[in-house]
């Protein structure tokens, strides 16, 4: 098959990184796949160094309907199967395309959807949601949908992390011997604020519980290293920085248990990641976490931060159950999110739409 993948974003993401994912994947199996990003933001060179077509059009100013003309152009003169988005945002380019080039076309929607309109989200043919906290939203706000969602949850390669390499943060002065180590990793949007909040109770607790909060955000963490003063648990609270891919294994596989207090998590590569290497998670019932954690055999699922700290408390108490519950994150990752599994199903949906086009 051919497929034309459209993303035009600025930043990098989650998205952006199933996305990559997903293309590559297509393209080892013998498809065709060609995207249009956006001239000069940050998914032309990923995928270029990816070996992928990739035709970068211009989206600022007076640019923006050249970019417009050109990826419809391109995509009807490319013989195509189908179309497919994965922002929203990208809808209105999308269907010009597609009624252009006269193909289907599927939504990816990989968050919940912000100010939009039942005009705009209709215009997809399908609609992929990556979790059911995601598609039950959409067909909330928008019941014209429900015929049109489709779960597939995200899946990552599984290979980095089947033999995580022991002690990462054994060589990092700063966390080296705390127990718990508690960890987070994600963009500072990500409500850290309530983790660090919630540090002086663990502490409590767990006197030598640490808390490492990874990424890079020069703008937020200024805010987030002085609430964690402010609190008296500066000592507590260590920012790493960004980790390199190939080393988020083993940084994950030294932690103790992967944290949040995110209530809105569309499906988490992290955590999912995390649980391949066989850590457990610890966070809100909300979002798409009870899809993903498995309460009380591959993690603990918890409604308000009373139960936040008497599950670390609990867990860190409980070595054998803790044990257990690293083997049964391993076995159920290996199982439900392998990438080879999201990309079978991305294929059916593929082959679905194009045959009700011929």
């Amino acid at each position: 098959m051919r497929v034309a993948m459209i993303d035009n974003s600025r930043g990098w993401g989650g998205a952006e990184q199933v996305m990559l994912m997903v293309a590559s994947k297509l393209r080892e199996r013998g498809h065709e796949v060609t995207v249009f990003v956006r001239e000069g933001g940050a998914l032309v060179e990923p995928f270029r160094k990816a070996g992928h077509d990739v035709c970068a059009v211009p989206r600022k100013g007076l640019g923006l309907l050249t970019g417009v003309a050109r990826t419809a152009s391109e995509i009807r003169r490319g013989r195509f199967d189908l179309i497919h988005v994965h922002r929203n945002h990208d809808l209105v380019v999308g269907k010009i395309a597609s009624v252009a080039a006269g193909l289907p076309m599927l939504l990816t929607q990989h968050c919940l959807l912000g100010s939009t309109s039942s005009s705009i989200i209709n215009l997809a043919d399908r609609i992929v949601a990556v979790s059911g906290f995601i598609g039950d939203d959409m067909k909330r706000r928008f019941p014209v949908l429900s015929g049109k969602v489709q779960v597939i949850h995200n899946g990552i390669d599984l290979t980095p992390f089947k033999e995580p390499r022991p002690g990462f943060w054994e060589k990092v002065p700063a966390v080296a011997g705390a127990k718990p180590l508690l960890g987070v990793i994600g963009y500072f949007y990500k409500n850290q604020e309530e983790l660090i909040a919630m540090m002086p109770r663990v502490r409590e607790k767990l006197p030598q519980a640490k808390l490492v909060i990874i990424g890079k955000d020069d703008e937020k963490q200024p805010a987030l290293e002085k609430l964690a003063a402010e609190l008296g648990v500066a000592d507590a609270v260590h920012f790493p920085g960004k980790i390199p891919y190939a080393e988020i294994g083993d940084a994950m596989a030294g932690l103790d248990f992967n944290v949040s207090a995110f209530r809105r998590e569309g499906c988490a590569l992290n955590v999912l990641e995390s649980l391949a290497v066989g850590t457990p998670f610890v966070g809100y019932r909300s979002g798409s976490y009870p899809e993903l954690a498995l309460d009380g055999e591959t993690g603990v699922l918890v409604d308000d931060q009373d139960q936040f700290v008497e599950a670390l408390a609990r867990l860190s108490a409980d070595p054998e159950l803790v044990a257990s519950m690293r083997q049964r994150a391993r076995e159920d990752a290996f199982v439900r999110f392998d990438l080879n599994r999201m990309v079978d199903d991305y294929v059916d949906r593929y082959r679905e739409m194009a045959g009700e086009r011929g």
